[in-house]
């Protein structure tokens, strides 16, 4: 990889998806005094990585047509899915039985939704887009997670 290539929005992505399922892992492997401190961090990481979907992902696929709403479409039911389930967990006491049976499913199924953008997504963006553009959109990515305050 060329010093250029970290910020193609595909590789952003993908590392992203990595560090959210070692984030989870994390979080499932905690001690009960640990998990709710492992489990804010990773509620803030898939946060920000959803916002930044949201803005940046989901539109440019929609700019691309049927195919290109269809899998946004499928990705933003899973992601509302995902977000009833944090919701949820958030509520709850991380140390109880309940927490960690519900993680379980909130697991697989962010990371059901990383392994869905890595087959379909992420290499329609690759088809879809130059090499400037997806570097662009990796940069408005990061930037959509960490906002610069206004001068």
């Amino acid at each position: 990889m060329n010093g250029n290539d970290w910020m193609d929005v595909v590789t952003v992505v993908q590392e992203q998806h990595d560090a959210a399922a070692y984030s989870m892992r994390e979080v499932a492997e905690a001690s009960a005094e640990a998990r709710a401190d492992r489990f804010r961090s990773l509620t803030m990481l898939l946060s920000a990585h959803e916002a930044a979907e949201a803005q940046v992902i989901y539109p440019a696929l929609r700019e691309l047509g049927a195919e290109g709403n269809a899998l946004a479409d499928a990705r933003t039911g899973e992601e509302s899915a995902a977000r009833e389930l944090l919701d949820s967990l958030a509520a709850m006491e991380p140390t109880s039985p309940e927490f960690s049976e519900r993680f379980e499913t909130l697991m697989s199924a962010v990371l059901q939704h990383a392994e869905n953008e890595r087959l379909a997504v992420l290499p329609f963006l690759q088809a879809s887009f130059t090499d400037q553009d997806r570097r662009a959109m990796g940069d408005a990515f990061l930037a959509a997670q960490h906002p610069r305050p206004i001068a």
